[in-house]
C-alpha cells in the first residue's frame, strides 16, 4: 500500500520525563494555605501536584502536596475529595519529593 509505513515512527528508551495530565475539578479554599478539591481520579498522599488557576483572567500556577484524599459521592457519582496544601507554605514538600525517589 503506498504511502504508509513499514516501521516504527519512534522509539522509547529508559529516560527521564515529565507526564502531564490536565483534569477540571472544582476548587475550594481550604484553611491557611489549603485547597479542598473534587475531582474524578484520585491522588496518592503525599503526591506532588500543579494546581493552575484563573485569576483576573491570568493563568496562575501553585506547586501543591496532597495531605488527603478519600473518595466522596457528588450528585449520585462517586468524586474524590482531596485536600491540598500549597509547597510555598509546606517545608515538607521537598522531604516528600525525596521519599518518592
Amino acid at each position: 500500500m503506498s504511502g504508509r509505513r513499514g516501521y516504527h515512527r519512534y522509539v522509547i528508551t529508559n529516560t527521564g520525563g515529565c507526564l502531564r495530565v490536565v483534569r477540571d475539578v472544582t476548587i475550594s479554599r481550604g484553611k491557611d494555605n489549603e485547597f479542598v478539591v473534587i475531582s474524578e481520579e484520585p491522588e496518592a498522599t503525599g503526591e506532588l501536584l500543579m494546581l493552575e488557576r484563573v485569576v483576573n483572567e491570568a493563568v496562575v500556577a501553585i506547586e501543591v502536596v496532597v495531605i488527603e484524599s478519600h473518595p466522596t459521592i457528588v450528585n449520585g457519582s462517586v468524586r474524590h475529595r482531596l485536600r491540598l496544601q500549597s509547597c510555598a507554605a509546606a517545608d515538607d514538600c521537598e522531604r516528600q519529593d525525596a521519599r518518592r525517589h
